[in-house]
């Protein structure tokens, strides 16, 4: 596929937000690998439940270390959406680069609010049901 000019600039428009987010996320990765802390969750500080986040950024630590198990009981549900999550956004940029449809698609919206409701449900499940997998 040959890209033309507003192809190219949708491109580099679809880029930006990726890179901009996996720069901040490796700088806070080694700023959480050099000093062993990060930022605490402020609802679990707050209200001292578990939400449906509690754990990521330990997972992404694990998973730049290769360490999938490790990733995997930080935070299980989110562990295996990430493939089904980066495979929608992916299609949403082609989408968006070859066509220039911003608009999320029917099956995209369908998909992004089951996301949601899996994540209300394991945020409940795992306050309710202390499961050393669903505690971070």
């Amino acid at each position: 596929m040959i890209l033309n000019a507003p192809m190219k600039e949708r491109a580099l428009n679809a880029v930006k937000p990726i890179a901009i987010l996996l720069a901040v996320g490796f700088i806070y990765t080694i700023i959480c690998n050099i000093t062993g802390m990060g930022i605490p969750c402020p609802i679990h500080t707050i209200f001292h439940i578990y939400c449906p986040g509690c754990g990521i950024t330990r997972m992404f630590r694990y998973l730049s270390q290769f360490k999938f198990y490790e990733a995997f009981s930080s935070n299980c549900v989110v562990f295996c959406m990430l493939p089904f999550s980066a495979a929608v956004y992916a299609h949403h940029c082609y989408r968006y680069i070859r066509y220039g449809k911003r608009k999320l698609s029917r099956l995209e919206n369908i998909l992004i609010w089951t996301a949601i409701v899996i994540l209300l449900i394991f945020m409940v499940v795992r306050n309710i049901y202390p499961i050393d997998i669903l505690i971070p």
